[in-house]
């Protein structure tokens, strides 16, 4: 029997893939002793067969692509479950798919890919195909946008991850090298706009309603300059062995503390700081726009983002890295100044809202686990493995379970004090607070609204003109203070908004309009009280 005739009889059996197929193959094989070619050559022919076979489907974009891949795919495996096929076929259909096809039917049929992890890490398929399943994975990431495909790309490492031991070695950075192509751009001294101030209504409605109150930063060039220059020193560490960069570096970074640590963050406490949390949106690069920094310097996330930045370069500075240059060690009096500074930054986290002391916790913790890898990958990146019982293990007695409560004593016992058991304890402690909502919702604590005098106090004392205040300096020209105020006086009384023959085409000119209205009326009548006070006496 010659091959071409073969491997025509095999593309005809492949036309319906199943238990059945595979038995018809393992009898052509019997049946036909062709040229005496030994198991290997006719594992090669079929798998020949079957790529071109699969690609000429693919090819005809069949509409039901998605069950065709999860059907060749199982097919696949069991031929070489039957030793019929060699074992990286399986890896090599799917890659021959993703090839041909759109990214959007590779974001698809990847499910395939992971759904088959536990099989693919088989003794029987590991070592064959692990190579060939990075080569595929790399492909597909060489092809994805990572900004615009962020999520298929953590698919695809997150599968690695998954399917590679954590020894392994090829998924370590060995050699602790930065990815010194993560430039953040930002404008440089020539090109900074000094006039680029914050517009009066850019403040958005989230933001005003936040659980946050902070003051206005000013941004100017030195800060900005200062700020995003703090990035490339990130980026690259090594630069701070350097004499001249270390002394620039502690420069701008004493800078950066100074002004974080005069614009503190007071938060709030409400209800609904769950659900803010909840809302609060991830972006993977930071945008270095000079009308955002006022803002992301008031964000909290942003803020601690930073403080990280700065706690993981002090810990590689002083950390005992394999690959580092001899003359890439520090001396005593940087060292006194890193501890100093680590100091600063936990002061921060903790005066940070919310949860700041639990945060700073969280930090620490990831902080020495970075250290226990870093040890590890000194060490050679030893294998991996679970300590068994000791004795002492082994003969201790199991806990005991804790007996739970009968629901009905528990109830019992809540409406016994007066007291609800909603069955979360949450729940029940909040209910209990104050069984009265009514009465809860007048509470002092529950009072949010400043006082008309002392919101305005400042906005009416800027606007004498003796004191020559900018405009732009003025808190009327703030968006911050102007969404505040338009809801301060929508509560204070609605003729504030009354319609008028004079409209008004800017927020900054009717604030000071109704500032020097309101202002001055009231100051007129305590005046007033105060001279009829005194012809009394």
């Amino acid at each position: 029997m010659s091959v071409s005739k073969f491997r025509e009889e095999l593309k005809n059996i492949l036309k319906e893939p199943s238990t059945t197929t595979i038995t018809s193959i393992k009898k052509i094989v019997q049946e036909n002793n062709y040229f005496s070619l030994s198991d290997a050559d006719r594992r090669s022919i079929l798998d020949q067969v079957l790529r071109c076979y699969v690609l000429d489907i693919v090819l005809s974009k069949p509409s039901n692509l998605y069950d065709v891949c999860n059907m060749w795919t199982s097919f696949t495996i069991d031929l070489v479950r039957n030793e019929m096929c060699t074992a990286i076929m399986p890896v090599v259909i799917l890659s021959d798919m993703f090839d041909v096809t759109t990214m959007d039917v590779c974001e698809k049929m990847f499910d395939h890919v992971e759904s088959n992890v536990n099989v693919l890490k088989e003794p029987q398929f590991f070592m064959a195909c692990k190579n060939n399943l990075l080569r595929m994975c790399n492909d597909l990431l060489r092809r994805l946008s990572r900004s615009r495909n962020t999520v298929f790309c953590g698919r695809i490492l997150l599968f690695l991850a998954k399917f590679f031991p954590f020894s392994e070695r090829s998924g370590l950075n060995i050699v602790s090298e930065f990815n010194l192509e993560n430039v953040t751009e930002y404008l440089d001294e020539n090109h900074f706009d000094q006039t680029g101030d914050m517009q009066e209504d850019s403040i958005p409605e989230d933001e005003a309603k936040s659980d946050i109150i902070i003051e206005k930063v000013n941004v100017d060039k030195n800060l900005y300059l200062k700020f995003w220059s703090l990035q490339d020193y990130f980026r690259n560490p090594n630069q701070c062995y350097k004499a001249e960069h270390w002394k620039l570096f502690i420069s701008h970074t004493d800078f950066i503390f100074s002004t974080f640590q005069s614009h503190k963050l007071e938060h709030v406490n409400r209800m609904d700081n769950e659900s803010v949390e909840q809302n609060m949106h991830y972006f993977p690069k930071y945008l270095t726009n000079q009308k955002l920094l006022e803002l992301q310097l008031s964000d909290v996330n942003f803020r601690r983002y930073i403080l990280l930045q700065f706690l993981l370069l002090f810990q590689y500075l002083d950390a005992p890295v394999k690959f580092k240059l001899d003359n890439f060690k520090i001396k005593p009096e940087q060292q006194e100044w890193i501890k100093n500074s680590i100091t600063t930054i936990y002061e921060l986290i903790n005066n940070t809202p919310p949860d700041g002391v639990r945060f700073s916790e969280v930090v620490k913790n990831i902080l020495q686990r970075e250290e226990q890898w870093n040890k590890w990958k000194n060490d050679g990146c030893p294998e991996v493995t679970k300590r068994p019982p000791t004795s002492d293990q082994t003969d201790m007695p199991a806990p005991k379970r804790r007996l739970r409560r009968n629901l009905g004593d528990v109830i019992k016992n809540m409406t016994a004090n007066n007291k609800v058991f909603l069955g979360d304890p949450e729940l029940t402690k909040l209910w209990n607070l104050k069984p009265d909502n009514l009465e809860a919702c007048k509470g002092p604590e529950r009072d949010f609204l400043p006082s008309f005098d002392s919101f305005f106090q400042e906005a009416f004392e800027q606007l004498d003109p003796e004191l020559c205040i900018e405009n732009q300096y003025k808190k009327v020209n703030d968006g911050n203070f102007g969404w505040r105020a338009l809801r301060l006086l929508a509560r204070k009384s609605p003729h504030f908004f009354a319609q008028s023959n004079n409209p008004i085409h800017k927020l900054s000119e009717y604030l000071e309009n109704m500032i020097k209205k309101t202002m001055s009326k009231e100051k007129v009548v305590s005046i007033c009280i105060i001279f009829i006070f005194d012809l009394c006496i």
